[in-house]
């Protein structure tokens, strides 16, 4: 998670077409393939949810219907399969598959991952979920977010599942920014800078946010997660208002960059020591320089983890991009009532004439069934 993989999903559903004419299938129809692999993997997203039934049978043909074109198949939730699930997808999967695990600096990915967790209801402070995912013994709730972003033991776990040759590790570092495009492009035989082609914008790229952002949806999470279902607070809050703050809106002066404690960034950087040896250990190619995993970050003895106040400008286009939720509503509901009047006009006009079924009494239905007895019988 949050190392690029939006801006690549994006740019391979926007260029899906051109994709396959250069012989490389994106399977379905969607953005990504999240519901696929949570459903291979038994997997939910969200509260009071399961996974979608079906997902990955339906990607699964595609994929065996497919013999001559190379196949990109892939979601960053990948990175939640236990050694079993690693297993299982080598058997699914066969001796047709490549691994390509995306990795970012761990420390600054914290923040990041943080971030993304806030879009999706969780309601930790920042503080509070660091000390957290940096413990030896974190709670049962953030186990998971520790052992996902085990990046030495991600490696080798798919390294164990397919073989260290079958598996390419790639740096993502902001000082080459192209660096994860190109890899791609590299090894699905692509031409350079047809990823690059994609039109993409701060949502379908999912920058980071300010504290203020973060904070302002957090704390919207403590009220609204009990009020919404999932799927409500998908449409209202995670594909409204804070998608409209990362589409239409940039950070300004009256924002703050995260900057880790300095506890948080030691603790982080011996960890990420431990992520490089291992990785060196696996076997498996390396794209970019592996050292980048594990270079200190810029940390304060006491930064600002958390904010009282929200920007105006951020509060107003998150509540905008709800509105034009609603808008958008509207306008669907209005084009299913004209459609639903048009079919009545259309049923209207070619109804038979006479005496329509509802109005007609007990009698005169009976007159009409026998008469029509009578006519099939005269006609043997």
């Amino acid at each position: 998670m949050k190392t690029g993989t939006t801006s690549l999903q994006n740019a391979a559903a926007a260029l899906r077409p051109q994709l396959l004419q250069n012989g490389v299938r994106y399977p379905g129809r969607s953005t990504n393939h999240r519901s696929a692999v949570n459903d291979f993997m038994g997997h939910s997203w969200g509260w009071g949810t399961t996974p979608v039934a079906g997902a990955w049978s339906k990607v699964k043909a595609e994929i065996d219907a497919d013999l001559e074109n190379r196949i990109w198949l892939g979601h960053e939730f990948g990175a939640n399969a236990d050694d079993e699930t690693a297993a299982r997808w080598r058997d699914e999967l066969g001796d047709r598959a490549h691994v390509v695990v995306t990795l970012r600096n761990y420390a600054a990915l914290l923040p990041s991952v943080w971030q993304q967790t806030t879009k999706e209801g969780d309601r930790w402070p920042f503080d509070e979920w660091l000390a957290g995912v940096l413990s030896d013994d974190p709670s049962d709730e953030l186990r998971p977010f520790r052992d996902r972003h085990d990046q030495g033991r991600v490696v080798s776990r798919w390294a164990q599942a397919f073989g260290p040759e079958n598996v390419t590790v790639v740096v993502v570092d902001k000082s080459s920014p192209d660096l994860l495009f190109d890899a791609f492009e590299r090894m699905l035989d692509l031409e350079t800078g047809l990823l690059a082609s994609a039109p993409l914008d701060g949502k379908s790229t999912n920058r980071g946010m300010s504290i203020e952002e973060s904070e302002f949806l957090r704390v919207l999470n403590l009220t609204l997660r009990e009020e919404l279902t999932w799927h409500e607070y998908c449409k209202w809050l995670r594909d409204a208002a804070s998608t409209a703050l990362l589409r239409r809106r940039q950070p300004g002066e009256h924002d703050t960059r995260f900057v880790l404690p300095t506890w948080a960034a030691d603790a982080a950087h011996e960890r990420s020591l431990e992520f490089v040896d291992a990785i060196n250990r696996s076997g498996v190619r390396v794209i970019g320089e592996l050292d980048r995993l594990s270079t200190e970050v810029r940390a304060a003895q006491a930064p600002p983890l958390g904010a009282d106040v929200v920007p105006i400008d951020a509060a107003a286009e998150a509540l905008l991009g709800v509105i034009r939720q609603g808008r958008r509503d509207e306008t669907r509901l209005k084009e299913a009532r004209r459609r639903i009047k048009s079919l009545e006009k259309a049923a209207a006009a070619h109804r038979p004439s006479g005496t329509a079924i509802e109005a007609a009494s007990g009698r005169e239905l009976v007159h009409e069934l026998g008469s029509r007895l009578r006519r099939r019988l005269r006609r043997g």
